[in-house]
């Protein structure tokens, strides 16, 4: 996995080969299908000022694969509808009077963009995302767990994805084998919790969650995770961080894209009722299951 930042937002990179066809395990053959995806995007974009002033964070546009220019929010939409299907639900989670302007966009355009042809298919698609989404308020900040926890009446009952809303995501492989799909493959064959996982070195530590685990004995694209931890130390890191396959001085971080069971919202509630704040869903300590959906034998070099 790689990642690279422009300076508006960071797009990370899949390099995994097409994960191995393997058999169902009796928890994926009871599972429901994925048909929801929830993407926080209630932080300011400070990082960005004076930009952000002007074009809200999630409307900054990014160039897409297809050469058409369009806000960040839309292409992490598609992703998400890529993995899921046309019909799925999303939720974009904001804080109140953030969803103005992305109602706005995904709503009919201006007369102006109908005068040519060209535009025709993206004026569509533009209608039919509007169609799709709906909001979650974060009335305060309290951290990207809590941006989640937001979610949960949306959510209900379902597992579902969750994708940052300030990356967006690439893959070696063919267009149609997005990151996500890979991610929602592995969920479809195990059954459990999926999180993505990259690498970083030890001067990213302190700017990323960090992973150790156990590779799975059938598919070594898995690790079956045993510890977590939100930007730890360097010593921390040695003492406790190391995986299986990483390289000395290399860790396994979190690579943006979950997929997990509303089990996730009993945890999340826990934390703030007893005042154990997070700042990602990701590190609740290890109490929560899930297998991880890595990188593969050529990005371990």
């Amino acid at each position: 996995v790689s990642t690279q930042s422009t300076g508006v937002v960071t797009t990370l990179k899949m390099t995994e080969p097409p994960l191995k066809k393997i058999k169902l395990s009796p928890e994926a053959k009871e599972q429901k299908k994925i048909r929801k995806a929830v993407i926080p995007i209630a932080g300011f974009g400070t990082r960005m000022f004076p930009a952000s002033k002007a074009v809200p964070k999630a409307l900054f546009p990014v160039v897409d694969i297809d050469g058409m220019c369009k806000p960040v929010i839309q292409i992490i939409i598609d992703e998400a509808l890529s993995a899921l299907g046309e019909d799925a639900e999303i939720c974009i989670v904001v804080q109140p009077g953030q969803e103005d302007p992305i109602k706005e966009f995904f709503s009919e355009s201006d007369e102006v963009y109908h005068k040519k042809p060209e535009l025709k298919e993206q004026i569509e698609r533009l209608k039919y995302i509007g169609k799709r989404i709906k909001f979650a308020y974060q009335e305060k900040q309290e951290g990207f767990g809590h941006a989640v926890l937001c979610a949960k009446d949306f959510v209900g009952d379902e597992p579902f994805l969750v994708l940052l809303g300030d990356h967006v995501y690439t893959t070696d492989h063919p267009q149609e084998f997005t990151c996500t799909k890979q991610i929602v493959e592995v969920y479809n064959k195990h059954g459990i919790s999926v999180t993505s996982l990259g690498i970083c070195q030890e001067d990213s530590l302190s700017v990323n969650g960090i992973a150790t685990g156990k590779l799975d004995e059938n598919d070594k694209t898995l690790y079956h995770l045993t510890k977590t931890e939100e930007k730890p130390s360097v010593d921390f890191a040695k003492e406790h961080l190391k995986a299986e396959g990483v390289p000395e001085g290399s860790y396994l971080c979190y690579f943006g894209i979950d997929l997990v069971t509303p089990r996730l919202f009993s945890i999340l509630e826990d934390n703030y009722k007893n005042n154990r704040r997070t700042k990602a869903t990701r590190c609740n300590g290890n109490s929560y299951e899930r297998g991880g959906n890595v990188w593969s034998q050529s990005s371990r070099k």
